[in-house]
């Protein structure tokens, strides 16, 4: 459960009578405005809410509702079952990306298969990932506004990391020579170029992906909604069908802005119409089942297969985030989360916040490949089963060092740039609402006009 609303303290008397002179000379239009309701198209039978009385206790109630972020109500807090999920999520990614290559080909079939089971999963948290995001935003009310918001966050975030990143290796390679991080000077100016534009310039798939369905939501929403019932849900059985059936052949679905669009129709459906299987457990249980039980099974004869056949490449199922064994799993990991009581571990919600960190550190292309050639040097010549070992547990390392980069880096910003929150994109979209507008369509209306 949440927890609970701070104590009031006792209102002055000054603010009693404001509180009712405004109650009382509100205007209809402003006061049903308040209540997110048209005053000229209630529905039939609707009750109005007229005279000084229940004025004033609704009034009292919005002045008094308020929450730290604004909403109404009690303050907002993470739900700790989701930002769980979103921390296994991140675990897995990473740990695809770094199990070493001589271990995921092996032609020594126990070893093939717990390396290959041990990436198996990155397209499983690509899908939950992603899939907890959408969760929440498919209830939200989206807006322009509040989508440029969000934009702004994660730049900040992404130039931080992209900036800080290349500036250290370039100090690491240049002035003290401890590796060969760029390769050439067009490797490093490059790099120097993606980092001042991470988003643009696709530093990371990601944050450039997600930032264009940010900016897109507000439409979809918009279209889905306008759709209606069957024909979202045709969309999404259509999407299903076309994409997360057959294996192995992605049919132009690749990690992008499409694979998240793919997801979200779907999961937006089972949000907005059918609650009652999301409460099912049976449900929950079964997709769990069939999601690890086909995946698992498919990709260990294909690990196996592969190891004896001394193949160079893994043909695995669940590792494709649009595959159904990875919908399923992640749906039913989604349904788990939503089932259990809503509980709150600050440790577990200071960790999830920092999620993100793994992933553009670790993703950052010419230290991703100093980290491989550092393990694979960790591990050379030892016996496989202790460097795989090993080399799961420089990843677990790596992954909280990059969670404590984070936790330092946000510290960093409530004494920086997060002093004042909101504060800078304020003064942007305020000047971009009142001036840059404006000029904008007097502009275009001249040209219309001739």
């Amino acid at each position: 459960m949440g927890a609970e609303p701070p104590a009031l303290s006792p209102c002055p008397i000054r603010f009693h009578r404001l509180v009712r002179d405004l109650a009382g000379s509100m205007p209809n239009a402003v006061f049903y405005d308040i209540l997110g309701k048209d005053s000229a198209g209630y529905a039939q039978g609707e009750e109005r809410i007229d005279g000084v009385g229940p004025r004033l206790i609704v009034v009292c109630f919005i002045c008094l509702g308020q929450g730290r972020d604004g909403k109404m109500g009690k303050e907002t807090t993470r739900n700790s079952n989701f930002e769980f999920l979103r921390i296994v999520a991140m675990l897995a990614i990473t740990l695809c990306h770094f199990v070493a290559r001589k271990y995921i080909l092996s032609g020594d079939i126990p070893i093939r298969w717990i390396s290959v089971m041990l990436v198996d999963f990155w397209g499983l948290g690509d899908c939950l990932f992603f899939g907890i995001t959408s969760w929440y935003l498919c209830m939200s009310n989206p807006t322009g506004k509040k989508a440029f918001r969000r934009v702004w966050q994660l730049e900040k975030q992404l130039w931080f990391y992209a900036i800080g990143i290349f500036a250290v290796l370039a100090i690491l390679q240049f002035g003290f020579g401890l590796y060969p991080f760029f390769a050439s000077k067009g490797a490093l100016a490059k790099a120097g170029l993606s980092s001042v534009a991470p988003v643009i310039s696709e530093l990371w798939w990601y944050p450039t992906a997600y930032v264009l369905f940010v900016l897109l939501h507000p439409f979809i929403n918009a279209c889905l909604r306008a759709c209606g019932e069957r024909i979202h849900r045709g969309l999404a059985l259509s999407a299903f069908a076309i994409w997360g059936v057959i294996p192995f052949f992605p049919l132009n679905m690749k990690l992008s802005v499409f694979l998240f669009l793919y997801q979200y129709v779907m999961l937006s459906y089972v949000r907005w119409y059918h609650d009652d299987l999301l409460r099912s457990r049976r449900l929950k249980t079964m997709l769990l089942a069939v999601g690890l039980g086909v995946g698992i099974c498919f990709d260990s004869v294909m690990a196996v297969a592969g190891a004896i056949g001394k193949l160079g490449r893994n043909y695995t199922y669940m590792s494709q985030p649009w595959s159904f064994p990875s919908l399923f799993v992640a749906l039913g990991l989604l349904m788990w989360a939503y089932q259990r009581e809503e509980s709150h571990s600050k440790a577990i919600n200071i960790m999830a916040s920092a999620t993100l960190a793994p992933y553009v550190i670790t993703k950052y292309t010419p230290l991703t490949l100093a980290v491989k050639h550092w393990i694979d040097e960790l591990t050379a010549g030892m016996n496989a089963g202790f460097g795989l070992m090993l080399n799961v547990v420089l990843i677990l390392v790596m992954f909280m060092l990059c969670i404590a980069i984070d936790l330092v880096r946000q510290a960093l910003f409530r004494v920086t740039v997060d002093r004042k929150p909101g504060a800078w994109f304020a003064v942007v979209w305020d000047c971009m609402e009142n001036r840059a507008k404006p000029a904008i369509s007097e502009k275009w209306a001249r040209i219309v006009q001739g």
